[in-house]
């Protein structure tokens, strides 16, 4: 399937922000990046949008658009959609460590975060995640058997988590619900992310609910906090 025409300039003005750009600068107007891709307003406007929303840009009424404070280098956790689309859009390379995938009597707090039932039973999946092969998060994620029966290693070693979960199960995360904790690495955690014993962290607990309001993944995972930012989008309902 063909590349929409919006994604295709997100990726190219990513790529200039990153690489030939300052903070503060400000883009080409509409009007210069109409003439510049020969595409319609909407496609330049969605472009826009879609990089304001991830804060890699901001808009002054009246003045344009200009380049995030923030670091565009940086991951944003704060984000529904998959690492490795998220990473791969920003230009770089994702990878995943499975590290172990096995069947478990859960603990009290994974039984309680997933709503489970007496005695039903977890997979429990050990994942380091890496961009451009240096590792910076580690998860420890739990999925009832219930909900994704016959789930094995093989499956998730050829494709991402969420699209074995959608292509083999019918199952999408529509909301995920996220606490976010400022920890120090302890010793096993920062040698698997290759820091230093009590470098800062983000320690985050993460639900993520079907289209139906039921659990379907729960995930506890240290991200290292050099090189990952939290970012939300908050509205007045008042106005």
């Amino acid at each position: 399937m063909a590349t929409p025409l919006y994604k295709k300039i997100i990726l190219d003005l990513e790529n200039k922000i990153q690489n030939e750009m300052s903070p503060n600068e400000k883009l080409p107007s509409e009007r210069q990046l109409l003439d510049q891709y020969h595409v319609s307003r909407n496609t330049i406007r969605l472009a826009l949008r879609d990089l304001e929303e991830r804060g890699i840009v901001y808009r002054l009424h009246g003045k344009g658009t200009f380049v995030s404070t923030i670091s565009v280098n940086e991951t944003n956790l704060g984000n529904m959609y998959s690492f490795s689309n998220q990473v791969a859009i920003q230009g770089h390379k994702p990878s995943t460590q499975n590290r172990t995938f096995d069947l478990i009597n859960p603990t009290k707090e994974v039984s309680e975060q997933l709503h489970l039932a007496d005695n039903e039973r977890v997979y429990k999946l050990v994942r380091v995640r890496l961009i451009d092969d240096e590792p910076r998060l580690y998860s420890e994620t739990f999925l009832p058997e219930s909900l994704f029966p016959d789930l094995i290693m093989s499956d998730l070693n050829n494709k991402q988590l969420y699209d074995v979960l959608k292509s083999k199960y019918n199952q999408i995360g529509v909301m995920a619900f996220e606490d976010i904790q400022a920890v120090n690495l302890g010793k096993e955690e920062s040698d698997i992310l290759k820091v230093k014993a009590g470098s800062p962290a983000l320690k985050i607990y993460r639900r993520v609910i079907n289209d139906h309001n039921i659990t379907i993944e729960f995930t506890r995972a240290v991200a290292r906090g050099d090189k990952f930012i939290y970012r939300t989008r908050q509205y007045n309902n008042l106005v």
